[in-house]
């Protein structure tokens, strides 16, 4: 199983659109993503930025996506605690994951994967049931291809892919194959934002999303692509083979945008 998430062009938030930058990055990223073959299905969230970038590449191939709302940007907003070092915003509502570090680092449970939403903060905005929406969604997703989440926070297989088997290797399916060989696998893309895409690796990588939300950065139009390990029949944990990918906006000549970022981006 192959995810591939796509964060939407650099945006017009106020239209909930692209700027003319974003319409170039999507031109670059089509063609990239046209290239791609055995693509089993599509993903948008409902949000018009979103839809702008996914809108060209599903029209190249002929396809359709999925829109699912619990793909939209996880922006729900919590009470901003009287401490904050910013007291300009204390006491109002604010994004839940647009924080400082003095705030952030205070309290050791928001980098706990089982008790980061059970602070005094997260609770004002009842984000647990918010990212338990997101939690349920991919794994309803992944549960139609047979990958189901058990209890112990990985996931059964229904269907193994065969001799994925350490304990009796056969080499052609090993990491030193050529990657041709190997049987083909489902691959999912979902066209969605920074956030909400992050929400969703913590789920299946777990960690705490605020590890993510404050330590990460994807620029728009970049591709990050998780895969699933199965080394032994039956069993699966997703792991993550590339982060924030923007070659196609390098290869293209077009500068990546720091659209979310609070630093400069790095120029070669």
């Amino acid at each position: 199983m192959r995810l591939i998430f796509i964060r939407h062009g650099d945006p017009d938030y106020i239209h909930d659109d692209l700027t003319e930058k974003g319409k170039r990055e999507v031109a670059l990223l089509t063609k990239r993503v046209c290239s791609w073959k055995n693509i089993t299905a599509f993903y948008q969230s409902p949000l018009g930025r979103a839809k702008a970038t996914a809108a060209p590449s599903l029209k190249a191939l002929k396809r359709k996506a999925k829109t699912c709302s619990w793909l939209q940007e996880f922006k729900y907003k919590t009470r901003m605690t009287e401490n904050y070092p910013n007291k300009k915003w204390a006491g109002k509502d604010v994004m839940c994951w647009d924080l400082l570090p003095e705030f952030f680092t205070s309290d050791k449970d928001f980098f706990d994967k089982d008790h980061w939403y059970d602070s005094k903060f997260m609770k004002s905005g009842n984000i647990e049931k918010y990212y338990k929406e997101v939690c349920d969604g991919i794994d309803g997703i992944l549960a139609e291809y047979g990958y189901t989440r058990n209890n112990k926070n990985f996931y059964d297989v229904a269907k193994p892919v065969p001799n994925h088997n350490w304990n009796e290797p056969i080499e052609r399916y090993h990491l030193t194959s050529v990657k041709d060989d190997y049987p083909e696998e489902p691959t999912l893309v979902f066209f969605c934002h920074l956030g909400v895409m992050f929400t969703i690796i913590a789920h299946l990588t777990g960690l705490s999303p605020m590890q993510l939300w404050q330590g990460f950065y994807v620029a728009p139009t970049s591709i990050t692509i998780l895969n699933s390990e199965e080394r032994l029949a039956g069993q699966a944990w997703f792991r993550v083979e590339r982060l924030g990918d923007t070659n196609h906006l390098t290869n293209g000549g077009e500068p990546i945008s720091s659209s979310g970022y609070f630093a400069e981006v790095f120029r070669e």
